[in-house]
This record gives structure tokens, sequence and C-alpha cells, in this order.
């Protein structure tokens, strides 16, 4: 398809003033009120996250609030998906179309899975330069790669937004085409959907019942387009057989201790090639590597890192069921975006937050907190979190220990940790 044929496909709201329901739905994400703040803000705006998490969706549902405001043909979105065109020719063959003078009028441009094109963060920094007349908005899938561009190649001239898959307040207002204003007056309901939840977090699978197309989706439209298309343009020498092998023992067995020496010699290949491979999982966002504080709290060690599913409803594109105790502590790791565990002997804590100060948080199918206590007393910690399997939040002062119980349920409704 031609540059100029591709454009007028894409920007049908040049002719109609509008963008499609089917593009645009009603439904709004809590993140698009962020977005939305964006459209006056100089800096260029980034969106990244997981494939089909609505990257694309909210830019289009933002196009629409801006023809309230902005002549449609002050508007341009293009896809590099499936072809990686020059910017610039971009920019040139909009304004060809629409007699938009680019280089001078205001405009709003929408350039969706532009890490697609190679050196894309410098050429994006010409244009930001150059012409302060244009409003920029790109999103690409994430990778380790794209962000560390925008923050070499775009320093002080970006914001990134990740974006990521369903909060359970956003599944529960999506499938029952409702608004929760209080959840305590949804709490049983929303007890009862977690569940569901954990196996389609992901916008256009909320109301499939199907589990086969469920995994299906999950594997071929997530998991396979990363593995089999994403990451062998990205990166020479790629095995993607090891790839789906390492995916399945990760998936299967969400917190693992990577053991390279005895993956590499079960799976008979290199140490370097195991390596190598898992680094590309990483780059991805296919897994997480969860480090080792050691007792000092403030270094890590390369020893005894556990491995998990960077979003643990990839696991069900591969299996049906997982053992539900790891399934609960991947939750967790993948809401918090953990990134460091503790583990001294045979005592341990799930996970450690440092953000300014040392927050341990442990998991737990049950109501238990005497080895958190013990190790909270050890390191001498004044707090603690417990995200369990329950109903009711909390908090207890043990000596002056302060223990935050918190319903993992009521952690996935905001998709974050609230304490």
């Amino acid at each position: 398809m031609r540059i100029d044929e591709q454009l007028t496909l894409q920007n049908e709201w040049w002719l109609t003033e509008k963008v499609k329901e089917e593009l645009a739905p009603k439904f709004k994400r809590e993140i698009f009120q962020e977005l939305k703040s964006m459209v006056d803000v100089r800096q260029v705006t980034i969106l990244t996250g997981l494939r089909r998490v609505g990257k694309t969706t909210l830019f289009y549902q933002l196009i629409q609030e801006l023809l309230n405001r902005i002549k449609p043909k002050n508007i341009l979105y293009f896809s590099f998906d499936e072809k990686q065109e020059e910017l610039k020719k971009v920019l040139d063959e909009y304004q060809k179309i629409t007699n938009v003078q680019w280089k001078k009028d205001k405009i709003y441009v929408f350039f969706d899975e532009l890490h697609k094109v190679k050196g894309w963060a410098s050429k994006l920094k010409i244009l930001y330069d150059t012409f302060p007349n244009i409003k920029f908005f790109v999103s690409g899938s994430s990778s380790v790669e794209l962000e560390k561009e925008a923050y070499s190649n775009l320093v002080g001239r970006h914001y990134l937004i990740k974006i990521s898959p369903l909060s359970l307040k956003e599944f529960f207002e999506l499938k029952n085409n409702l608004k929760i204003d209080d959840p305590k007056l949804w709490r049983d309901e929303l007890i009862l959907a977690f569940k569901e939840y954990l196996k389609k977090p992901f916008p256009e699978i909320v109301r499939e019942n199907d589990e086969r197309r469920i995994m299906s989706y999950l594997r071929e439209n997530v998991i396979g387009k990363i593995i089999y298309q994403d990451l062998p343009k990205e990166f020479k020498n790629v095995n993607e057989d090891l790839l789906l092998n390492l995916i399945e023992i990760f998936y299967q067995n969400p917190g693992m201790i990577l053991n390279f020496d005895e993956l590499s010699k079960n799976l008979h290949i290199a140490k370097k090639t195991l390596q190598k491979h898992l680094f590309y999982l990483k780059f991805s966002y296919l897994v997480r590597v969860v480090r080792n504080l050691r007792t000092s709290m403030l270094i890590t060690s390369r020893k005894l890192q556990r491995v998990y599913p960077y979003h643990w409803s990839l696991i069900f594109g591969l299996y049906k069921e997982i053992d539900y105790g790891k399934l609960l502590e991947n939750v967790v790791s993948s809401i918090i975006d953990a990134k460091f565990y503790y583990r001294r002997g045979n005592r341990e804590i799930d996970f450690i937050l440092k953000n300014g100060e040392i927050l341990p948080i442990e998991v737990k199918s049950k109501f238990e907190i005497k080895e958190l206590l013990k190790i909270l007393k050890k390191l001498k910690l004044k707090k603690g979190v417990l995200i369990y399997d329950g109903k009711d939040r909390k908090e207890e002062k043990f000596d002056d220990i302060n223990i935050y119980f918190i319903p993992v349920y009521e952690l996935a409704y905001y998709g974050k940790l609230m304490i």
C-alpha cells in the first residue's frame, strides 16, 4: 500500500470529522485522563505497554476528544506496524493530501508503533527541537530498548506513560457496562469476579468465555508475536524454539530460582546462549528477574535471582491452571513492578520495595504473619505489608511494628499498592 493510501485510510476523520466508535469506544480507561492532560504539554508523550493492552484505542479516543476543538486535518495518525516509513516522508505526504503546512501550523501527530523505525528517537528529537508547533504522541510495545532510547535521545523532551493490562476495576466496569464509585459497595461481586479477571485482563477478551479462545488469544497475539516477529527483527541468531522452551519453564514455575548451570545442562545449550536468550525475554518484557537484596538492604546479589512472567496473565496463554499460591505471588510482582526480594538462610520475604524507604511485602493465601514479624524484627524494620487472599483490609500494630493487611483483590482493583 502506498503511503498516501495508508494516510487516507488511517485518517478517516479528515472527511467524516469523527472517529468510528469501533475504534474509539465509549469506555475509557483510568489512564485516559492522564493522557488527555498531556495535550497542551510541549514534551513528547510516549505510551508503552504489552501488545493488545489498548494503546492504539487510547490514541483514537484522544483524537475523538481533540476533534471537539481542533480542525480534523490538523490531526495526523500513522501506524508503523506494517511499514517503517521515514518520519519526514510521512509528514510531507500528509501535507500534500491535506494542504496543512506541518512546519508552521499547529498540529497533533500520533505515531503508533514508532519503535519499529530504526533510530526513531534521534529522528523524533530533530523534529521536536525544530518544530515547536507539533505536539507528538507516540507509542511502542514495551521493551527495555524503547525506554533506554527515549531516555538517551529525548532526555527532558518526553513523558513516558506505561499502559498495563486492565485493573480489576476496569475489567469489572467494562464487562458489566457500569461505573464503580465506591468499591466497598461492590466488594462481594469484585471478589467473585477476581479469578475470572486473572485469566483475561486484556480489553478484547473481557467478555470472552471460551477458555480455548482466551488461551489462543494470549498465546498467538501477545507471546507468539513477540517471540516469532518482534525479537527476530530486533536481534540476529534468535532461537525461537529455545525462547518458547524457556517461557514454558518460567511460566509453569513463577518465582523459580534462576540456575544457569542447571538450565543449560538440562536444555543441552551453552551457558552464554542461555544468558543471551534470557536477555531477549527480559528485553521484550515477557519475564522479569527479581534480585535478592543482601542484609544491608542497599546492594543486590547476582545469586539466587528469581524469574517471573512479566505479567501473570501470560501464563494462561500456555497453561489452563497454575498453583494458586504461586499465581498470587506473580500477581503481586506484576502490580508492584517487583525488582527485589529478601532471602537469608531459610528466611525469606517475597518482595522488597525501595522507594525512599524499605518496605517488605509478603504474599500469603491465608492470614499468616509469624514469619514476617520475625524477619522484620531481625532487620529492625518498623513497617511491613501482608497481601493475602481475603476480604478485609486493616492495619495492626505488633509491639513497634505496623503491619498493613491488604486483600489481593483490592490490590488488583486499584492496580497499585495503596497504603
